[in-house]
């Protein structure tokens, strides 16, 4: 072929377009989907099955992977969280139900129910505070060695609050909650200083099985 004829078949293929085309670049393909964990109730429980009428009770919960957390019927307003105490005092024989909404759409729920004994013609008037203290609880009465215990008190009007054994560096507030895990059987004694010197004390025991 000679150098005129190969000039000609170089703008054939010019004008044609015949020009080698490129392979085809593979897909990549999309990342996989995030996974979402389900919502899971840890725990659930009251601090006694049983009270006696005009009597308040503990319950505890704890919840992981969750975006709300409610209580049937709706007697107090709740956020998830890993260990969380609130108290209340049912009028009758009340069965509670936590429900907890995980980010992807579960949902899990687990019930625990506080009997309440009728009161007596005439019951002794309920524990009182002189005013520091208005009020202490413990989750639970009884726990296994070095099992968690929620214990919770308030002294809004105090200059100062203590607990002997010193396990928490403690403050004046309308309510304060803190964990403990004892070895063996404990009695915390909580004091609290007023404002004008006053001092007033009370006490919580934890079993230990």
């Amino acid at each position: 072929m000679t150098m005129r004829q190969l000039a000609g078949l170089c703008g054939v293929l010019i004008l044609t377009g015949c020009s080698p085309e490129a392979p085809p670049r593979a897909e990549e393909a999309p990342p996989p989907a995030a996974r979402s964990e389900a919502v899971r109730i840890t725990h659930f429980y009251a601090g006694s099955k049983e009270i006696a009428g005009n009597q308040s009770v503990g319950l505890c919960y704890g919840v992981e992977n969750a975006k709300r957390v409610r209580l049937e019927p709706p007697v107090e307003q709740l956020t998830p969280g890993y260990n969380r105490c609130f108290y209340l005092t049912p009028a009758r024989t009340t069965t509670y139900r936590l429900v907890a909404e995980g980010f992807e759409g579960s949902t899990a729920s687990e019930s625990v129910t506080v009997k309440v004994r009728p009161a007596a013609a005439a019951p002794a008037p309920p524990e009182t505070y002189p005013g520091l203290f208005t009020m202490t609880f413990a989750s639970t009465p009884e726990v296994s060695p070095g099992e968690a215990a929620t214990l919770c008190y308030g002294a809004p009007e105090a200059a100062q609050v203590t607990v002997d054994p010193p396990v928490q560096q403690l403050k004046p507030a309308g309510r304060f909650c803190f964990e403990v895990k004892p070895e063996r059987t404990t009695t915390y004694r909580f004091s609290a200083m007023g404002k004008n010197g006053a001092m007033e004390t009370a006490t919580l025991t934890v079993k230990v099985r």
